[in-house]
């Protein structure tokens, strides 16, 4: 097979988006081995289901980042190999150094398709393949439909712990229309659950040349287990059902003809050598976990500012008074970039009126009453609050779960009367200066910082903050009190700028004018996140400090163990900093809104 062109897995996974993306790849060679590497991180960031921050600073990540969470991947690994080993028996290889698995190469139509096996397992003469992933089992068994009002699994768990779909036991499924829709997305490779079915199944497309009769299971963290906190030499020990596996033979095998034409496409894709433009469309994946890597190169018409892409909520389309809806990528493929280019009369709701009508006039919208109305809530002294987490694949203290939000840090600026709060002298922290469970210390701290003095918690985009309340108050029930007492008090300040349709209609605002955006600047580009907010309303910048953002904090912590003390203290330092950056950033956010009303 020297000479031949290969077609890995990670470069078929890309190169079957569009038919620009091979030619693209051709011309600017932006993919390369690490890309299997980088992989393995949009598991991690896709369990990331309460902090937007860290998902969207994932996407500017520096491969150089990620090496430093290699240790737990491979451990995924390692557990979905034990687990095979104990279930199975026979022989089993794996690795965990990239290029030491079993290796499949098919020859088809000239091409060498490759693919490594993460474990290969052989029992007498049946063989098992399995393909770990960092993800959970919480993908899979989320997967539910309705059946005479009762809700039903589209996965079961055996008695061994394998998941399997329950058609195995209900053949009948097969003809149920509701379960059919729900077992349709495993065939969707853009999809939360389909994007690992399809990788393995195009390793079936390999393997069965010279393989006949293999089965097919991915290994994946089970998001049921919870670490009983036992430890030898301080490495934690865990159960034999912290991985899971999932039988996906029946389903690949069906998804063999599409991974043929795929394959056929991608080929031929590669052959034409074509880097003319294709219509833009979901396969972008745009500001979503697998985004495409020449976005910046297919997106070049769009504005920097006021983008059609832009608009709020344009996932649902744009819909006439008429009724006649307009698909986003339609209206780009007719020639729609900016917002100002699509008719008024396309835009049928409110908050997207106002985004044009800022786009075209350049003046800023504000509803001062409403937001007025938010800010006389606030109870003195404010608490400005921040936490730091790690979300670890598998769990490291007693009572966590794969990808619980351990928190290691947090910061508190105390703004005693409007307006009064010294950046340095009004400012608390905690911080973990190692990596055992310093959990306790930080409640400690949190509620002696924290009084019970009916003072506003005001955080930004309060979901994380207060479901992490949450779990230190299951954690730790002799805190219960102070912390749900301050979990009462949380104030919003996201809340002021954009709107919560619960909290203003308590204000007396009615339903319509509660769900409108109270503040809409051109320079939010259609995000209201922190990194957008704050440069309207402060001039602090995160640039050129050695933190600069959540999945930096994440790195930096979990790379403790690589450094030496001098190392570590400086990191440290650049940790208290950064997270001191974030509730000083809503002290002066909250200082220009108040100037504003």
């Amino acid at each position: 097979m020297s000479g031949r062109t290969n077609l890995t897995k990670s470069k078929f996974m890309e190169y079957v988006r569009c038919n620009r993306f091979p030619a693209l790849n051709h011309i600017h060679k932006r993919m390369d081995l690490d890309d299997a590497l980088k992989d393995r991180f949009y598991d991690l960031v896709s369990s990331l289901e309460y902090d937007t921050e860290l998902t969207e600073d994932f996407l500017d990540v520096d491969l150089t980042h990620l090496e430093v969470m290699m240790p737990y991947y491979n451990k995924v690994e390692i557990v979905s190999a034990k687990k095979v080993m104990k279930h199975f028996g026979g022989e089993t290889r794996y690795s965990t150094e990239y290029g030491k698995q079993k290796l499949f190469l098919r020859d088809h139509k000239g091409f060498n398709l490759q693919c490594y096996i993460d474990i290969y397992n052989k029992q007498n003469s049946q063989i098992n393949v399995i393909e770990a992933k960092a993800t959970t089992t919480n993908k899979f068994m989320k997967m539910k439909y309705t059946e005479n009002k009762v809700e039903q699994f589209l996965f079961f768990k055996d008695e061994n712990g394998i998941l399997h779909l329950n058609e195995e036991t209900d053949p009948l499924l097969l003809s149920n229309p509701k379960y059919m829709k729900q077992r349709d997305k495993l065939f969707d490779r853009m999809n939360g659950a389909g994007v690992y079915v399809y990788d393995l199944a195009f390793q079936r497309f390999v393997i069965e040349e010279d393989v006949a009769g293999a089965k097919y299971y991915l290994g994946v963290l089970n998001h049921e287990y919870i670490f009983d906190g036992t430890y030898i030499d301080g490495e934690p020990i865990y159960g034999e059902d912290v991985a899971c596996l999932i039988d996906l033979t029946k389903i690949t095998k069906e998804m063999m003809p599409k991974i043929e034409n795929d394959i056929n496409a991608v080929i031929e894709r590669i052959i034409e050598d074509d880097e003319s433009r294709v219509p833009l469309g979901n396969h972008c994946q745009i500001k979503k976990m697998r985004e495409c890597i020449y976005k910046d190169i297919c997106y070049d018409r769009f504005p920097k500012k006021n983008s059609i892409m832009m608009f709020l909520d344009k996932h649902h389309g744009f819909k006439e008074d008429t009724g006649v809806k307009h698909d986003l990528y339609d209206l780009i493929e007719e020639g729609y970039y900016k917002m100002t280019d699509l008719p008024h009369e396309y835009l049928n709701r409110k908050n997207n009126q106002i985004q044009r009508d800022v786009a075209l006039t350049g003046k800023t919208y504000i509803n001062a009453n409403k937001m007025k109305s938010a800010i006389e809530t606030l109870n003195y002294p404010l608490y400005h609050l921040d936490f730091e987490s790690f979300p670890c694949p598998f769990p490291r203290f007693k009572g966590e779960k794969a990808y619980d939000q351990s928190l290691f840090q947090f910061s508190l600026h105390i703004e005693r009367e409007p307006g009064v709060c010294d950046k340095e002298k009004d400012h608390y922290e905690f911080l973990s200066k190692d990596h055992k469970d310093n959990r306790r210390e930080l409640v400690e701290k949190l509620v002696e910082y924290i009084k019970l003095d009916g003072g506003s918690v005001v955080v930004f985009n309060e979901t994380f903050e207060k479901t992490r309340i949450k779990e230190l108050a299951k954690l730790f029930p002799e805190y219960s009190e102070q912390l749900v007492d301050i979990n009462s008090r949380l104030f919003d300040l996201l809340y002021v700028v954009k709107t919560n349709t619960k909290l203003f209609t308590a204000l007396g605002f009615d339903e319509e004018v509660a769900k409108t955006i109270n503040y809409y600047h051109e320079d939010l580009s259609g995000s209201f996140s922190i990194k957008k907010v704050l440069p309207i309303f402060s001039e602090l910048t995160y640039k050129g400090m050695e933190v600069g953002n959540g999945m930096e904090a994440v790195y930096a912590y979990a790379g403790y163990f690589d450094m030496g003390p001098e190392e570590r203290a400086q990191k440290q330092h650049a940790l208290v900093e950064y997270c001191k950056q974030d509730t000083w950033a809503m002290v002066e956010i909250l200082d220009e809104l108040r100037k504003i009303v």
